[in-house]
C-alpha cells in the first residue's frame, strides 16, 4: 500500500531526539515492508533538511530538544543515503502545478474549519496526487 510519510515523522526517524525510537521502529518494521519505498517530493526533502538544521538552532537558543551540529550532520547523511539507496525512501518528481487542483479542493473543504497550514495541505495534496492510500505523521503508532 503506497504510503506518504510526513516531514515530522521523518525528522524524528533521522534526528535523535524525543520520538526517534518510535519513528524508526514504525518505518523500519517488517510490517512497513509493503509500504516502502516511501515517496519523497522535493518539498518534503527540503522540509526535512531544514527541520533537522532548525533543531540545532533551537538547541542553541533554549529549545526543548538537544541536537548537536554533529548529530544533525549524521542525520542528514543518513537521510541522503536512504534517498540514494531508494529502498526506504524514493525521490519522486511532483510539481506544484500537478497538485494545484487537489490543493485548492482541500483548502476549500478544510482550511476555514480546521485552520491548516499551507505546507500541511501541500503534503496531503501531494499524497493524494501520488495515489497514496495512507498518510503517516508523528502521531502514527502503526501502519495498519
Amino acid at each position: 500500500m503506497k504510503t506518504y510519510v510526513d516531514a515530522n515523522l521523518l525528522v524524528r526517524m533521522y534526528a535523535v531526539f524525543e520520538g526517534h525510537e518510535a519513528a524508526a521502529e514504525l518505518l523500519k518494521s517488517p510490517s512497513a515492508a509493503d509500504a516502502r519505498p516511501f515517496p519523497v517530493t522535493d518539498l518534503l526533502r527540503f522540509e526535512v533538511i531544514n527541520a533537522i538544521q532548525r533543531l540545532v538552532f533551537e538547541s542553541r537558543h533554549g529549545g526543548q530538544w538537544r541536537v548537536t551540529p554533529e548529530a544533525a550532520a549524521v542525520a542528514l547523511a543518513d537521510f541522503g543515503e536512504d534517498l540514494r539507496d531508494a529502498t526506504m525512501l524514493q525521490r519522486v518528481s511532483l510539481s506544484l502545478r500537478e497538485i494545484e487542483s487537489e490543493f485548492e479542493m482541500l483548502v476549500a473543504r478544510h482550511t476555514a474549519s480546521g485552520g491548516f497550514r499551507t505546507y500541511d495541505v501541500i503534503h496531503v495534496a501531494s499524497a493524494l496526487a501520488l495515489g497514496c492510500e495512507r498518510f503517516l505523521d508523528r502521531k502514527s503508532t502503526r501502519l495498519n
